[in-house]
């Protein structure tokens, strides 16, 4: 256990890496300090940040922090009334199992004994129809809740809904790709949880956001990494 911890958390991190995981905690704490919310709000905030610095790493530990932050963000989200975000926790709870059991299956081992996912990358063909799929998701599940949910702020739900389902999948399925979405997703998702005033949620999203140019970054070296071999 002691071993896959130094694995997961330390082996094959740079000391900029690090750091940037701490600082992502502390914006949580200190944001929940000086601008309280919920309980409940700083551990989905600190459980998301850590999730996605490790999913930036490629380390299947962050399913570990994906399940406790979509259970406690389906919370949030109950009681903000944004029930399309809720199902969508919903579908990523499913997709997580299975991610879980196709990321193992393709792990590579680095000298220091650490591990990362095989990454790789979209043929021009798969932006066509992402964003085929978006707009007329976007269009189906905004009217869907404006209509039939009454959600709150229903299109702009409904917009980061569709590309979060996507993005999901293509975390699941291992795409470099996923992090162009995850921009998208984190700066429609920080002006609406601006606009709701739940400043741990904010707080998330700024640190996700950071973190999601991170993962392009690092997914291209792990994609080109595993082209090469």
């Amino acid at each position: 256990m002691v071993r896959w911890i130094k694995n997961e958390f330390w082996n094959g991190y740079s000391w900029f890496e690090r750091m940037f995981l701490l600082s992502m905690v502390l914006l949580q704490v200190i944001v929940y300090c000086f601008v309280p919310d919920t309980p409940i709000g700083m551990v989905c905030g600190i459980a998301g940040v850590v999730c996605v610095v490790l999913t930036a790493k490629g380390k299947i530990s962050s399913y570990i922090f994906n399940f406790i932050q979509m259970i406690t963000y389906m919370i949030i989200c109950w009681n903000a009334s944004l029930y399309l975000e809720f199902g969508e926790q919903v579908f990523y709870f499913v997709a997580c199992i299975f991610g879980v059991i196709l990321w193992k299956k393709n792990m590579t081992k680095n000298e220091d004994g650490s591990e990362q996912v095989i990454a790789k990358k979209f043929k021009p063909w798969h932006w066509v129809v992402t964003i085929i799929v978006t707009i007329v998701s976007t269009l189906i599940l905004g009217y869907f809740g404006d209509n039939i949910l009454g959600s709150t702020l229903s299109y702009l739900d409904a917009f980061t809904v569709a590309l979060a389902i996507i993005a999901q999948l293509l975390m699941v399925w291992r795409y470099r790709e996923q992090w162009a979405i995850w921009i998208a997703i984190d700066v429609s998702s920080l002006i609406m949880f601006i606009i709701l005033g739940q400043w741990s949620m904010v707080a998330m999203y700024i640190a996700w956001t950071i973190n999601a140019f991170y993962g392009w970054y690092n997914w291209s070296k792990l994609e080109k990494a595993n082209s090469n071999e």
